[in-house]
């Protein structure tokens, strides 16, 4: 660290230990290859779930007409593509192909994590990051259903848009920024969640402030949608703009944002906030002893990212404010579906690495136990939590599976009474 002329103090990071970085990757992939075998192996047994047999039964590779209709309130018109070219190719004889790619995205999204926490963090922080998430049992229901290919894409491609921000603002960049986030509108409604975090950043940010109107794209592209196909979907449960809906709002984003905070820290609510504001304390104080860097003025000298962090922050809010609008009368408890956890948890854990900047362990000395103590310890308690949540998710998921078959035995029964009549009603659980 050095003063200059001004009284400013300047932190001089350490450069990036290649070895390390190189030695951290290495890891991650080998963790990611277990992971990803240990995820399709929990969930041998089990099969086609609730809103699965929407997609089954009333979509079509072969009639465009069926792509654009919402599910839902949900523009999912590259789920249902993907999901009917499965169907129609694979069958479904068999549900391992469908969490094949459920856990083959679910890697994708911790690798996009992992490269964003190791440029703001380091690798020490990012291999953490990166096995919580593979492991994210706090989110189990977007690990065990195939179906939630939308949620999953939509964060993935959100993910992937801040990662090619992160290599500077152009026009190119700009373009390509704009056609993932309309590739995370057309999975689901949390691409707008992430249009959000996008969209903030860039009007926080004076590189990216100019390039706004790139983001008429996937902001135009949305509403012509919604007037032509998706304008009765959101009233469907219940009208978002009626005062018990808007009433319900602050509970359920308080709730939420707790369960978020929980999954990244393995800690009570209460706890984990306290924990992360005397994080952010930190970071900001350090933050305010330097100056921005001339080839990154979003970034301080220790690597934060107000930006980002603010835009994050919204987008986890709006998260919750728009399910809560809908659904929280309608579905007891909403707020704490692991669905809508493992969004905001994992951009809750990209937001505390934009903001807490680049960690280094101390060189030696009581300083450098304490501080492996703590990483240590938020370690061992993340992953105990989801990896408990993560079995009890599979044990849910697996008594799903056998009510299905069992309901199916029922149905497919020729010497069933004649005064009973089975007429199955459609199931619509997913947000």
């Amino acid at each position: 660290m050095h003063v200059d002329a001004g009284g400013v103090r300047h932190v001089t990071e350490p450069p990036i230990d290649v070895t390390a970085q190189r030695r951290a990757r290495r890891v991650f992939w080998v963790a990611a290859a277990l992971s990803f075998g240990l995820l399709v192996w929990l969930g041998l047994g089990m099969t086609f779930f609730a809103d699965e047999w929407a997609f089954i039964e009333s979509r079509s590779l072969t009639d465009p007409g069926t792509w654009l209709p919402p599910h839902n309130e949900h523009w999912s018109t590259l789920p249902i593509l993907l999901y009917r070219l499965m169907v129609e190719t694979i069958g479904i004889g068999s549900y391992v192909p469908y969490l094949v790619v459920i856990a083959a995205l679910h890697v994708l999204v911790a690798w996009l994590v992992y490269v964003l926490l190791e440029r703001r963090t380091g690798p020490l922080v990012a291999l953490a990051g990166g096995v919580i998430v593979l492991l994210f049992g706090s989110g189990f229901e977007n690990l065990f259903w195939g179906f939630q290919t939308g949620f999953i894409g939509s964060l993935a491609l959100g993910l992937a848009a801040f990662v090619v921000m992160d290599g500077g603002a152009t026009r190119r960049r700009a373009i390509a920024v704009a056609l993932l986030l309309l590739a995370a509108l057309m999975c689901s409604s949390t691409g707008a969640v992430m249009c959000v975090a996008v969209g903030i950043e860039w009007v926080i940010d004076p590189r990216w402030r100019r390039y706004l109107a790139a983001l008429l794209l996937p902001a135009g592209a949305s509403l012509a949608w919604i007037l032509a196909f998706g304008r009765g979907a959101l009233s469907q449960r219940r009208d978002p703009l009626s005062l018990d809906a808007i009433r319900d709002v602050p509970a359920f984003v308080a709730d939420g944002i707790g369960n978020a905070v929980t999954a990244i820290t393995g800690l009570p609510p209460v706890i984990a906030l306290v924990g992360i504001t005397l994080v952010a304390t930190a970071a900001l104080t350090r933050a305010q002893r330097t100056e921005p860097a001339e080839e990154a003025p979003d970034l301080d000298q220790a690597g934060i990212r107000p930006a980002r962090v603010i835009g994050l922050f919204v987008a986890i809010a709006t998260l919750y404010a728009l399910s809560g609008l809908v659904r929280a009368q309608t579905l007891v408890g909403a707020a704490d579906y692991p669905r809508y956890t493992y969004l905001a948890g994992i951009m809750a854990l990209v937001l505390v690495g934009s903001l807490v900047g680049r960690v280094t362990l101390p060189p030696a000395g009581s300083r450098r136990i304490l501080a492996i103590g703590l990483l240590g310890g938020w370690i061992a308690a993340a992953l105990i939590l989801n990896l408990t949540l993560l079995l009890y998710g599979r044990a849910l998921f697996l008594e799903r599976a056998d009510m299905t078959r069992a309901l199916t035995i029922v149905a497919l029964d020729p010497a069933a009474p004649a005064r009973v009549s089975y007429q199955p009603q459609p199931q619509t659980e997913a947000a």
